[in-house]
Formats: structure tokens, sequence, C-alpha cells
């Protein structure tokens, strides 16, 4: 967690907040997986790869961090594929927060796939018709709108 976000805790406690997310979507060269990861956080359930937006960064930038720092790679934004503006989350530590998250196709331009062995445990190429179960219902909702090839550009 950001020093940002844990300011903000130590003064509101584990009062839900919204915060910002970003998530990237990376297909491998056949456009029939994408890359997924385990959390290390206890959570049950694969995830994009993403996170949250800190001050003084764009979405695309916060997303660019977030894949180098958990999967190594380096990433370019493509296209945005959706946004959802009401999804609300209870982490394992009891915070909660209703997350925007904005979600990016992004293509790997540098860097070396290796988990940060913190927040992603594993990482793996995952094929959408296997309709693989998300951790939250924010990230299993990407999967299904890339399962019924709904254009980009969707918002909840």
């Amino acid at each position: 967690m950001e020093k940002y976000f844990k300011d903000l805790r130590s003064k509101i406690g584990h009062d839900e907040i919204i915060m910002t997310g970003v998530t990237g979507v990376l297909f491998d060269e056949t456009g029939t997986k994408i890359l997924l990861e385990k959390r290390g956080d206890g959570s049950t359930g694969w995830s994009l790869v993403g996170g949250m937006q800190n001050l003084n960064e764009s979405a695309m930038t916060s997303l660019q961090r977030e894949f180098k720092e958990e999967t190594g790679l380096d990433v370019e934004i493509t296209a945005l594929i959706g946004v959802d503006t009401n999804f609300h989350q209870v982490f394992p530590s009891g915070d909660k927060a209703q997350i925007p998250c904005f979600i990016f196709e992004v293509t790997q331009v540098g860097g070396e796939l290796v988990p940060d062995g913190d927040e992603t445990l594993a990482l793996e190429y995952v094929s959408i018709a296997d309709q693989p179960k998300m951790f939250n219902e924010q990230h299993q909702l990407v999967i299904d709108q890339l399962y019924r090839q709904a254009p980009y550009g969707w918002y909840f």
C-alpha cells in the first residue's frame, strides 16, 4: 500500500473511500489467452494485473508502474477496454473502498516475465474460453466482457 493510502487509512480506519483502480489485459501472441496472476494477499482465484492509481500519476502511468512492479514487464497502453464505476471491495485487511476502474489493453515492449513474489505469487497466460474464476466481481466482469467479445468502450 502506498504512503498516501497508509496515511489516509491512519486517519479514517477501515471506512469506505474511493480509490481509482487500473487494470491491464495483456494477450498472448495468439490473442486467445490473457496474462493473469495469483495474488499474494490471500485472495482466491485469478486476478488481472493492476492496482491503484497513485497521486501525481495518470491512470496510464499507474498501470505501467503496476505491470513493472508485479510482472517485470514494460508495457504500452494500446486501447481503453472499459470502465467500471460502482464496484465495492472489502480487502482482507478490513479496508473498504469503492473502486472506479479503468481497464486497458496493453502490449509488452520490454522486460522479463517474473512475479514479484509479494503481491504476485505466480503468472500464467490463461484462455478466455476457459472462463477463469476471478478473485472479485470487477475482474470477473472484465473476463465476461472479453469472453462475450463486447466492443471496447463499455462502461458500468
